[in-house]
Formats: structure tokens, sequence, C-alpha cells
């Protein structure tokens, strides 16, 4: 058992139990924080005393890659690798994931095919056997371009965070090019701000209000989910809001659409070792059941709902369906049938980091504010010619507010060509 999993409060008394119980606090705490070097630390002092512990040598691996000590993070997976089963049954879930996400940032694509299509087989060994009946005729209906409301790209989006925000409306705007036989559709709450809502109607996307009781037992994350249960949509497509489309997922996209298959997913990293990814999968009407129901009971037998229970869900519910009748798109590890993802058309998005999946926030601004911590400060962003690009409010914290911005935001405002401008 992980350290994540092992903390509890502790008396005053210092025996070895007792010592082990607060390195697990520590570690939660910074884990809740996103701080790994607290978290190091936290699993250092576990070692101390347990020095065989897999769930806390996992745990000091993750730590390690998160902190870019990759070498180091690739030893002590390899020491879980090599441990003996029943001890290697003790270390945490991901830890395979680990191993194949460590050996891509070295470099090591061949470790990375080895040790990612293992966690995947394994994983399929777990959950690939069917809960409920598969697709009902030999190939779904011949996809229709010329009806594209019925023909979705659905989106979840809450908060007011610039990251999911400025890059679901980009996703809005580039899908009018590149899919131009599918309509946006973004599933909100009242917690999106009323003019990021105005933006993405502007642009052409449908929005579904999930506020107050429409939300019914559906976790957030997982609002996307419902197009699968709109009797008014034959394909769809399920996407991360932060994450952009481009030409590479339209070829591969196209090719699902001239296939027999009832399912299409995506893996384009060495990181995308989940079953099904919870942005890169989509499907045809009757390929499933109804998924509201499904998802509710779900979530009602879940002791504690993470920000990974959309990937959760559909690893446990989605995946044994899926399975019988799909197309993978994947260079990376040969799972399931896979097929590499097809040529296409130049990448419009002009970053190494790139990829089918990829997180377009990994750029950060900072501003001095005059108000009380805790605050909100207003800024907006304004291009060389002083029109308004966006606008937010971000939480001051010690006399500065930050807020995560996608590239093609953060590029100007880095290059001096665009800049920010306090609103309050």
């Amino acid at each position: 058992m992980s350290l994540a999993k092992k903390g509890r409060s502790v008396g005053a008394s210092f025996s070895p139990a007792q010592r082990f119980q607060q390195c697990a606090q520590a570690f939660q705490a910074a884990m809740a924080r996103n701080d790994y070097g607290a978290g190091l630390g936290a699993a250092e002092g576990a070692l101390k005393i347990v020095p065989q512990h897999m769930g806390v040598l996992s745990d000091y691996a993750l730590c390690l890659m998160r902190l870019n000590h990759f070498s180091q993070a690739h030893a002590v997976y390899l020491r879980i690798f090599n441990a003996p089963p029943a001890l290697q049954a003790q270390a945490s879930a991901t830890w395979l994931d680990g191993l194949a996400e460590v050996c891509g940032h070295l470099g090591l694509r061949d470790d990375v095919h080895a040790y990612g299509k293992l966690s995947l087989e394994r994983a399929d060994a777990r959950h690939g056997h069917a809960v409920e009946p598969g697709p009902r005729a030999a190939a779904p209906a011949a996809f229709q371009p010329g009806t594209p409301e019925r023909n979705i790209i659905a989106y979840t989006l809450f908060g007011d965070s610039p990251r999911y925000c400025e890059s679901a409306i980009a996703n809005v705007q580039v899908a009018r090019e590149l899919f131009p036989a599918w309509r946006c559709r973004v599933y909100l709450d009242d917690s999106v701000p009323a003019v990021i809502r105005q933006r993405l109607l502007d642009a052409g996307a449908q929005v579904i209000d999930m506020s107050g009781s429409a939300r019914d037992g559906v976790h957030p994350l997982m609002w996307r989910f419902l197009v699968v249960d709109d009797p008014e949509v034959d394909r769809y497509l399920i996407r991360d809001a932060d994450s952009l489309l481009s030409e590479r997922e339209q070829a591969a996209i196209d090719q699902w659409l001239a296939s027999p298959y009832w399912f299409h997913h995506i893996r384009d990293s060495f990181t995308h070792t989940e079953l099904i990814l919870a942005g890169l999968w989509g499907g045809c009407r009757g390929g499933l059941p109804a998924l509201k129901p499904l998802m509710q009971r779900w979530l009602a037998q879940q002791s504690d709902v993470t920000r990974f229970a959309d990937q959760i869900f559909l690893r446990e519910q989605v995946w044994p369906m899926l399975r019988q009748s799909v197309l993978n798109h994947d260079d990376w590890f040969d799972f399931h049938g896979a097929q590499p993802l097809p040529a296409h058309a130049p990448i419009r998005w002009q970053t190494e980091r790139f990829h089918v999946g990829s997180n377009a926030s990994f750029k950060a601004i900072r501003g001095h504010s005059t108000k009380a911590c805790g605050e909100r400060q207003g800024w907006r962003v304004l291009d060389q010619a002083g029109q308004e690009v966006c606008r937010y409010h971000s939480r001051v914290q010690g006399k500065y507010w930050s807020a995560d911005l996608p590239f093609f935001v953060a590029a100007p405002l880095g290059a001096g060509q665009w800049r920010v401008e306090l609103t309050d």
C-alpha cells in the first residue's frame, strides 16, 4: 500500500509505525498541493523505516520523475519491476505506467513500447470482460457529412481558468476548418463566466447548461459522455478542453470514418497508457447502452471520487464494450490491433511539445497586485492593436496573481507583441 493510502492521525510517541504514519500524512498533504519536493522528502523518510516497501518505492519514483530526476526514477522503477511478483503486487496501481513514462523522458523508445504494452495488456486482462452487450450490428451506419448537427465533438467546461476556456474557444474556431462535418458541443455550468459562454456561442458551439439539477448525479468531468445518450447524435468524439484539435487528429478521424469500426481511440504519447484516454475516444450511436444511468450507479458506489473519475469509469465500464470494435491509432505500444497514425498535413501548432491530446497550457503568467491575499484580481490581454483578446480574474496569493495560459496566448505575450492590463 502506498503512502497516499496509509496516512492517519498519530499520537505523541515515535514508534516506527507512528513515524511511518507521520511520513504518510506528510506525503498526502504534499500530493494534495502537487508539491513533489515535499512528497519526495516524506517518501525518503518512510523508506528509512521500511526500505523494501513497494508502495513507498513507487511513490518515491513518481516524485523523482515529476522533479525531472529521470535516471534516479528509472532505477527505482526497475527495482519494482525486478522484484518478486508477491512484492511487486504491493506497489501502486500505476507504477508500470510510471516506468513507461520515465523511459519516454529518457528517450528509451523500445522500453516505452515494452513496458507500456505490458501495462495495457495487464489492464485489459483485469477489465476486458464484457459487462454489457457490445455493438448490435456488424458495422455502424455510414458517416453523413451533410448533417454536422448529428456529428458532435463533445467537451466539458467548468470554472473560469483560461487554461480550459481559451483552448475550448480555440477548438470551436479550428473545428470549423478541420472538421466542417462536425459541430462542437460544450457541456458547462454557471461557474463558466458569461463572456466565455457567449464567445463559445459566437464561435458556433452548441452549449448545454449543466447548472443545478441538470447535473443529476453525474460528475462534471463526465458531462461530455452524455452525448452518447443523445438520440439526435449519430457520431461523437469526446475531447479535452485544454487539448487542441489538429491536422494529425483530422487524418486519423477520417480513416476511422471510412472503416467498419464502431469506436475510435488515439494514443500519441509515451504517457498514453490508460485503456481509454478520456479525451481521445469516439463512437457511433447504438454502440453503447445508455451511459447516464451507468455513470450514476457507478459514481454512487465510489467512496472517493477523484479527478481521474472519468478515466476510471471508462476503464471499468466502457472498455469491455469499446474493445470489441475499435480502431486504435497508436505509434507507441502496438496494443489491441493498433494501427499507426496516418500521414497528415502540416500541424498548425508549431511547438515541439505538441501531440494529439497534449495540454496546451504549459506556460504561466504572473503579476503583482495590491489586493489582499485571497481576493480576485481582474486582468485582460490586449493584442498589438490594443484590441482585447480575453479577460479573466485570478486569485491573489502573497501579493501576486498567476494564471496558466495556452501557448498561443502566452507566446505573443512573452515576445512583447501583446500585453496584460489590470482591470480592477
